[in-house]
């Protein structure tokens, strides 16, 4: 390919963050949830100027930057989680949901890929793999737009967030033995990770610390405060990701969980850092959306696209049902709690950056049928986020689980504004509601 002008660039990065803005500007005036506008919406930009897509632009860069972007994004959803707390009793739903929820889904999609896609074994397995991952970036923003109770949001926020760290090593385990042989051993592969988690756990303790002793340093300087945080983030995923491949992102979501506690048990607050920071997050999962749907083959999804929405329909009917009912039998969740969460499990970035990343180099390794695993990955995350996105709100008011009965939330941070206070933590405003 050849390279782009300074010019190209320009224009790519115009419209890029255009189409990101756009689209969650004119979401709630459609009221629509902004995933259901930006899949497409990138995957047209792929279609019309696909010498304009980001991996054009930034070249081997690329998965890196998406990487590090996905890493902030975690650890905002990793301080959220401090403002979703659970009983004791639905921590034990979202262990559940998270340990039933991974090897069925990782057998089913596996199988049924391997079947319906006719793919080779590896890439089968790689798939499978691949979508057991939902996350905050998409999970959120629905839950945002649909507003169910405190108690189902916090078990779909708990569930998505532990669940997209564990599921994207899980697959660059699977991606790692589909490299190094075709025999692999059971026990290098839980070695690898472990390892990975040991890694994301001691740099997360980094970045914590980072956190901390840079926000004393701060001296309650708001703009500062909130770089501290981005680049304590920044610093210890990307030594995470240097160490062993994707354990950044644990380390991401660790680190906002731990950070947030500690603010909390000083009175303060991690969660919100600031409209600036919530402005960041958004913007990122728009861009990262929007740059990831333009670099499927037009082609490869037409060869897969039907078998692919059939996949999707397995996951969406049968597995997710049966992951919830085996996971909530035994809990005190009603019946209407329970089907609403059996009704969400979207796939979102990290299903797509995985798929975009690992997919190119199983294509370089001439690992037969990879070249279908992007488009499918695609087509199963663009399934998923319709459906959920479309039907998560009237469904919770049919179910009469709405927090509210008006329109829905649009996102815009604006419930409350907070400060950075002395430590370079954040405290909320003396208005926010405690």
């Amino acid at each position: 390919m050849e390279s782009l002008s300074d010019a190209q660039m320009m224009l790519a990065a115009a419209i890029t963050f255009g189409l990101a803005v756009g689209c969650q500007v004119l979401a709630p005036i459609l009221r629509l949830p902004a995933l259901v506008l930006l899949l497409p919406a990138g995957f047209l930009y792929g279609v019309i100027a696909p010498e304009l897509r980001a991996d054009a632009i930034l070249g081997e860069a690329f998965p890196v930057i998406v990487n590090l972007v996905v890493a902030v994004i975690l650890f905002h959803g990793g301080t959220e989680l401090n403002q979703s707390p659970l009983a004791r009793h639905e921590h034990s739903v979202v262990r559940r949901l998270v340990w039933f929820g991974w090897p069925i889904t990782a057998i089913v999609a596996s199988v049924s890929a391997y079947y319906l896609l006719g793919v080779s074994l590896q890439i089968a397995v790689m798939l499978g793999a691949i979508v057991v991952v939902s996350g905050p970036t998409v999970v959120t923003p629905i839950l945002a737009f649909a507003r169910p109770d405190k108690r189902v949001k916090g078990v779909l926020l708990w569930e998505s967030n532990v669940l997209d760290p564990i599921g994207a090593l899980f697959a660059v385990v699977i991606f790692q033995v589909i490299k190094a042989t075709d025999e692999p051993s059971v026990f290098s592969a839980t070695g690898l990770f472990l390892q990975g988690i040991l890694v994301g756990v001691l740099c997360a303790a980094l970045g914590v610390a980072l956190i901390v002793f840079g926000g004393r340093l701060t001296r309650g300087n708001s703009q500062l405060g909130t770089q501290v945080i981005i680049g304590s983030v920044i610093v210890a995923a990307g030594l995470a990701n240097y160490l062993e491949d994707d354990a950044g992102l644990l380390t991401a979501l660790i680190m906002g969980f731990v950070a947030a506690r500690i603010a909390m048990r000083r009175g303060e607050s991690l969660a919100e850092t600031g409209p600036f920071f919530n402005t960041v997050v958004a913007l990122g999962i728009g861009v990262l959306f929007i740059a990831i749907a333009s670099l499927v083959p037009v082609k490869a999804v037409a060869e897969v696209a039907l078998q692919a929405i059939i996949l999707s329909a397995v996951l969406i009917l049968i597995v997710r049902p049966l992951v919830v009912y085996l996971a909530t039998r035994r809990s005190d969740l009603s019946t209407r709690e329970r089907i609403f969460i059996g009704w969400m499990n979207p796939r979102g970035i990290v299903a797509a950056a995985t798929a975009s990343s690992v997919g190119a180099t199983l294509v370089a390794l001439s690992v037969p049928t990879a070249n279908r695993l992007l488009p499918a990955v695609f087509i199963i995350i663009s399934v998923t986020v319709a459906v959920y996105g479309l039907t998560a709100a009237p469904l919770a008011r049919l179910l009469g689980l709405s927090a509210v009965d008006d329109e829905p939330d649009r996102g815009d941070g604006a419930e409350g504004e907070s400060q950075v206070g002395e430590e370079g933590l954040v405290h909320p405003s003396e208005d926010h509601d405690a």
